[in-house]
């Protein structure tokens, strides 16, 4: 009999299913859990950066007048298409707020993530925490052209900062382990300060053009023309550095990680090339900028994955490549 209570008790114990929070904890902090948080995260930081050019490039940026109400003392703007444009940034920017502080804790307390992809799920966190005093500032100086341009700035941190937050995650799920190599470390530096140059440089030619963000701002930053000429040139730069990174990244065949951003970023980089042609052939129509601004993001962000992978070979011992 104390036999037969004794297996009663043990089943009774083992059955007991735990807690719906415990087991969705469990699955967050798990390795694929991870990453599958940080890919959503990911995503999300980049569908910020089009959402935020809508609003400069359809001159919604003053259609909320005050921060963080919309107007006075009114939380939901009036009906107008502007005001309800910035408002529905500023709602998915909350989200896209929530959802990666969410995946920093996640990140910090899962086992087995690295320090650079703690240190990345942070930073992209911060970066976006970082966009709501920025914002007020920016409504209050009325759009100046520089305040707009680092919240663009600001939003390819975190967007830079998720990518290497995904990809720690993404090797801790498939058993990959890295680590920096000389040679290919000096080629990805000359391609990150490529990729940069060519982002701010964007950046600039853009606080000179005509989107100022509203119809009544006419400040704009610089010349349009001096501007876009240093933007082909740094463009022209990082193109001959992404076609090295390619070369490089075929000999590294069994390395996807690696061979799959670099290949994808050709096509990328040419698809942005040819709309940025067309946008300045056209007088920058911003329907066509708004392309070029989705499409800046997804360069940005595979680049960076490249780059990162570029400089981090597989060492020996890893389960999967």
């Amino acid at each position: 009999m104390r036999v037969y209570h004794r297996r009663v008790a043990i089943h009774s114990e083992t059955a007991r299913p735990p807690g719906v929070m415990r087991r969705t904890w469990a699955g967050l902090t798990s390795a694929r859990g991870v990453r599958w948080v940080t890919g959503v995260t990911m995503a999300l930081l980049w569908v910020i950066i089009p959402s935020g050019g809508i609003v400069r490039l359809t001159g919604s940026g003053l259609g909320c007048t005050d921060w963080p109400l919309c107007e006075n003392t009114s939380v939901i703007p009036a009906m107008d298409a502007n005001a309800w444009i910035e408002y529905t940034n500023r709602m998915l920017s909350g989200v896209v707020m929530l959802v990666a502080v969410i995946s920093a804790v996640v990140v910090m307390l899962a086992r087995g993530t690295g320090l650079s992809t703690r240190v990345a799920a942070v930073v992209a966190a911060a970066a976006t925490i970082g966009q709501v005093p920025l914002g007020a500032v920016t409504v209050y100086f009325e759009l100046h052209p520089l305040l707009v341009a680092s919240h663009f700035v600001l939003s390819l941190l975190a967007l830079g900062a998720g990518v290497i937050a995904f990809l720690g995650a993404d090797d801790v799920a498939r058993g990959v382990r890295r680590a920096l190599a000389a040679p290919a470390g000096w080629l990805a530096a000359v391609g990150a300060v490529a990729l940069v140059t060519t982002l701010i440089t964007g950046v600039l030619t853009t606080s000179a053009g005509p989107h100022s963000g509203d119809p009544d701002v006419v400040t704009r930053y610089g010349t349009l023309d001096a501007a876009a000429y240093w933007h082909v040139r740094a463009v022209i730069l990082l193109g001959i550095v992404a076609i090295a990174v390619a070369v490089l990244a075929r000999r590294r065949r069994a390395d996807r990680g690696l061979l799959v951003p670099a290949l994808l970023f050709i096509p990328l980089f040419i698809a942005q090339v040819i709309i940025g042609e067309v946008q300045w052939r056209t007088q920058l129509p911003w329907e066509v900028v708004v392309f070029h601004v989705g499409v800046a993001g997804l360069v940005w962000g595979v680049g960076v994955a490249a780059l990162w992978r570029l400089a981090r070979p597989i060492t020996p011992g890893s389960t999967s490549a």
